[in-house]
């Protein structure tokens, strides 16, 4: 699920203009953009005129400007394109009647139509558009409520505060003291200390549970089936006593379900830091479903990049990293997707040298078999850990990478030999785990680029030497791409 999702066709096409322009560095010409967004001149047009009035509200922070040619984009430093989204989302009815489902839980079609302003067949359909995305989260919005797992729900209306609503407002309206008190009890009875970031995310969590716990009939057939080979996990039985005296206090009745929800969500989001999650690592049941996956994808990584070991406290990572993954996959289906993976995928190689696209998949496929999980491709949640598992590799190839040193050695007139020196130096200095320098006698290399074969093969030792077709060529940088990586190896 996108956060397009939640707009309208004309006003996907209006930011979809601004990230255009942000992309193009604020300037893009009209047929350049009519060509994008594949529309009549008409249609750009009532664009434009959109965008300037909406757009009034941010009082000259941002502007958009059309000069018969070119189309251009003037923000302030504090204006981002966030912002921008936000706006159009603070606008949106389906926002608003997801706004409206959380808090009445139930609706009749008259209260609805009065709150939103619209008629009876436009609530019809905004229901049926919506339902056709809440269909990844395995939830739908039917008989005047949200239907499904009473875990789904909560996911899904955590993500959604998380990304698509101002999650300040919904703080602002329903933090209270049962609320701070709740996170607080999580820290005292777990022994854990929660970061401002995460203390934030788990609030959020307790609001839409308090809220939530009392709703009825909630499903949790799903739920008990996951949570059966953690019945007895010691966290687990922390988190259960811990619910059930909370709720208690308030003389709220609660099933033991309730403590399955929590244990989900602590271990999926990064809640407890990494020294506590290790303290939990240390006695969780290594033959429980997510533990085993944690080795084997680790075990398969270190085969893979051929490491005969990791760093100790390289490898404690992997496994906080991975547990949040392989949770999510575990135990929740769909996703707000909140990056462009494909922009995600194209840093990555650029940074690293290499493409981890097609290891990260393989990973993926691995993890989805092992758990059974639905690989429809409009799954969300499998694109976002899909970039999750692709962030964790590029880590792991920056802290395991050995530093190559590459020496230039061309022969030509000094002048081009400087200016050749200092294109080569910018061409590759993005590419991790090297250092790049002019060549310099006496000194040992492990690569050695040149223009011309020396005479003699040993005139540079030990160093692989590779010698240039036409300097700065795309061929021949690929190539010593590949031989870094050959040499990192």
């Amino acid at each position: 699920m996108k956060f397009e999702h939640f707009l309208e066709k004309n006003e996907i096409r209006e930011v979809t203009i601004f990230k255009q322009l942000v992309l193009s560095g604020g300037t893009l010409t009209y047929s350049a953009m009519l060509e994008h967004l594949n529309v009549t001149k008409a249609s750009l047009d009532n664009d434009l005129d959109s965008i300037a009035a909406r757009i009034q509200v941010f009082k000259g922070e941002v502007e958009i400007s059309y000069d018969g040619n070119q189309i251009t984009l003037i923000m302030s430093d504090e204006m981002s394109l966030q912002k921008i989204y936000r706006l159009y989302l603070s606008q949106s009815i389906k926002v608003q009647l997801i706004n409206f489902l959380f808090k009445h839980q139930e609706f009749s079609i008259l209260q609805l139509t009065q709150e939103l302003a619209i008629s009876d067949s436009s609530l019809f359909r905004k229901i049926k558009e919506l339902n056709k995305y809440l269909k990844e989260f395995e939830i739908k919005i039917r008989n005047g409520r949200l239907q499904g797992e009473e875990l789904q729900i909560r996911y899904f209306y955590f993500q959604f505060y998380g990304y698509i609503e101002d999650k300040n407002v919904l703080m602002a309206n329903r933090a209270n003291k049962q609320i701070s008190q709740a996170v607080q009890a999580v820290e005292n009875f777990l022994q854990v200390s929660i970061d401002s970031e995460n203390k934030q995310r788990l609030n959020q969590w307790m609001i839409i549970s308090k809220h939530r716990v009392t709703s009825k009939n909630k499903k949790y057939v799903y739920l008990r089936k996951q949570m059966k080979p953690y019945l007895k996990d010691p966290l687990y039985q922390k988190i259960r006593i811990m619910v059930l005296r909370y709720f208690s206090r308030y003389s709220i009745e609660v099933d033991e379900e309730e403590a399955m929800l929590h244990f989900a969500f602590l271990l999926a989001f990064p809640i407890l830091t990494e020294p506590d999650f290790h303290e939990y690592a240390l006695i969780r049941d290594r033959r429980a479903p997510i533990a085993t996956l944690d080795t084997y994808i680790v075990e398969t990584i270190i085969i893979h990049f051929k490491y005969r070991k990791l760093h100790y406290m390289l490898e404690r990572d992997m496994f906080y990293h991975l547990s949040h993954i392989h949770t999510r996959l575990y135990f929740f289906q769909g996703d707000i997707e909140v990056y462009e993976y494909e922009e995600l995928m194209a840093k990555e190689q650029e940074f690293t040298g290499r493409s981890l696209y097609s290891f990260a998949q393989r990973l993926l496929k691995t993890s989805t078999e092992k758990f059974e999980v639905n690989t429809d491709e409009n799954n969300s949640l499998l694109k976002m850990e899909l970039l999750k598992y692709i962030s964790l590799l590029t880590i792991v190839t920056f802290k395991m990478t050995t530093v190559v040193e590459i020496g230039i050695d061309l022969r030509m007139d000094q002048i081009y030999k400087e200016t050749l020196n200092q294109l080569l130096l910018l061409k590759m200095r993005h590419i991790n785990g090297t250092k790049i320098e002019g060549y310099r006698a006496g000194k040992a290399y492990d690569l050695i680029l040149t223009n011309e074969q020396p005479a003699d093969q040993k005139h540079y030792g030990d160093a692989k030497v590779y010698v240039l077709s036409e300097i700065l060529s795309p061929f021949d940088l690929q190539n010593i791409q590949t031989l870094i990586q050959e040499l990192n190896t």
